[in-house]
């Protein structure tokens, strides 16, 4: 396995492509990515995380800045847990087995699944990923949304094989991941996401699995095509 960051974290996004159309979401100088992706934000949009944000766009879009928790997040990285939403999906007839990708959701139980993903992610409306009047405009937010659901929901379980879903590491907490010390945050991510992660086709899990086998930190723009 390689010894690297898993971007698992990326699923701050994640929760309201569904209702869209159906289109399948600084340490140095350097080194100006985090671990999730994105690009940690400058002055700019760091006022931006304060302030108003654009209809769509939430705080997940803008890094680790907003939320109070600065540019380095939460103090503590969220372990990764057992859903305490399965009880909901399966009420809803989302087979945890074998999830499908959340565009290919009948319309009526995308409705349903919404609000378990806001719990999952702490979100206060539909505006973390939708644009105020308009639950159909293509946000950036909705199209990460999508992946996340893809690349994490879809293929990901438990080391015991149970399901995961978006609270399994969000946790109630849109932000996940203290990206402070570099080195700490690898050694959180190889020991949390891939020691404690499966896959469904029963590959194994490692850094690769998510980053690409050139190890990509970008992975929203680089690997799923969703520019800033």
């Amino acid at each position: 396995m390689k010894h690297a960051a898993l971007a698992l974290a990326l699923w701050t996004g994640a929760f309201a492509g569904a209702c869209g159309s159906a289109t399948p979401p600084p340490e140095t100088a350097a080194d100006q990515t985090d671990f999730d992706g994105e690009s940690s934000p400058g002055a700019e949009e760091t006022a931006a995380a304060k302030g108003a944000k654009p209809a769509g766009e939430s705080a997940s879009s803008e890094g680790a800045g907003a939320e109070g928790h600065g540019h380095d997040g939460p103090a503590k990285s969220t372990p990764v847990q057992a859903t305490k939403l399965a009880a909901d999906l399966k009420k809803i007839g989302i087979n945890l087995k074998k999830i499908p990708p959340l565009e290919k959701l009948p319309l009526a139980q995308k409705k349903k699944v919404m609000p378990l993903l806001q719990r999952s992610l702490g979100l206060d409306n539909c505006q973390g990923c939708h644009a105020e009047g308009d639950m159909k405009k293509e946000t950036r937010d909705m199209k990460i949304a999508r992946e996340m659901w893809r690349h994490f929901v879809v293929p990901l379980r438990s080391e015991d094989g149970g399901p995961l879903f978006c609270d399994s590491c969000h946790a109630g907490d849109e932000h996940v991941l203290n990206r402070k010390d570099k080195e700490a945050l690898q050694e959180f991510m190889d020991a949390e996401y891939v020691g404690k992660i499966a896959l469904a086709n029963n590959e194994d899990m490692e850094c690769g699995t998510c980053h690409g086998d050139a190890m990509e930190t970008k992975i929203i723009e680089k690997l799923w095509k969703i520019p800033k």
